[in-house]
């Protein structure tokens, strides 16, 4: 007899399904016979990526929702529940990024890149967590960074969003020890997606044209790896988790590295748009 699909007859809620790793895991999702809530700020990109997850194998639904507002994140996943069911798994995936020096961060926008990549993952859990507790199932997914397990020049607003993100998750998942839920962590290296565009580093192909992307294909397939194992962490890729062990057994080798490759970052413009 065939293994049944985990992801099969369940209702899985992404944010930030507009584009990139969202949007592919909304995609395979659907295709995994999952009930899609698609959830994202571009009223374009989300009625197409609506289109895909409502033709799939278990209709799906997108809706619009800012997970840096309460009272969006409490009415999206009320309407989400009402027309699908209550929440089994949850992907955090909605972020922005911001590259500047840490000197320099401008603490407005830093507000703003902490507010979608790290109270906005709280949001969203806070919404639909207490009915995965009284059910007493459920898995919360939250997409972090390599930048949360190591530093990176000029990344440090990043960074502290995405190593604040890893930590709170390994808090969550100790608060929800025996209630039926789990918390699983993904870390994915650098992600062919516009996000460096975006967060004002547009040179960042030409400046690092040896070194591969992934494919956001590629990390959605990872994040349902992990969690269809109940990985409570995944460093996606073997380069990354190589470095990342770099990182811990010899630090200051990888500083070397880090600086014979760190070069002059445009001054762009900030665009707060998701990734």
């Amino acid at each position: 007899m065939p293994t049944p699909d985990p992801f099969e007859a369940k209702v899985a809620l992404v944010t930030g399904a507009t584009s990139g790793i969202g949007r592919e895991l909304a995609r395979r999702l659907a295709r995994r016979g999952a009930a899609v809530v698609a959830t994202g700020r571009d009223p374009e990109a989300l009625a197409a990526v609506g289109r895909e997850v409502a033709g799939a194998v278990r209709p799906g639904i997108a809706l619009a929702m800012d997970v840096t507002r309460d009272d969006d994140v409490a009415r999206a996943v009320a309407e989400a529940e009402a027309r699908l069911g209550p929440v089994d798994l949850l992907f955090n995936n909605a972020g922005v990024g911001y590259f500047r020096d840490g000197w320099e961060l401008d603490l407005e926008r830093l507000g703003r890149v902490m507010d979608v990549n790290l109270y906005g993952a709280i949001r969203v859990t806070q919404a639909v967590l207490p009915g995965m507790r009284q059910r007493r199932r459920g898995t919360i997914v939250n997409v972090a960074s390599v930048a949360g397990k190591r530093g990176y020049p000029r990344l440090a607003g990043y960074c502290a969003s995405k190593y604040a993100l890893i930590g709170w998750s390994d808090g969550l998942r100790r608060d929800v020890e025996g209630d039926g839920i789990g918390v699983t962590v993904v870390c994915p290296p650098a992600v062919d997606t516009p996000f460096f565009d975006r967060a004002g580093y547009g040179t960042y192909r030409q400046d690092h044209a040896g070194i591969p992307m992934m494919s956001p294909g590629d990390v959605a397939d990872g994040i349902l790896d992990a969690v269809a194992a109940g990985r409570r962490e995944a460093i996606l890729s073997p380069r990354a988790r190589a470095l990342y062990l770099l990182s811990v057994l010899a630090p200051g080798a990888l500083d070397l590295i880090q600086r014979r490759l760190k070069k002059p970052i445009p001054r762009a413009e900030f665009r707060d748009v998701e990734p």
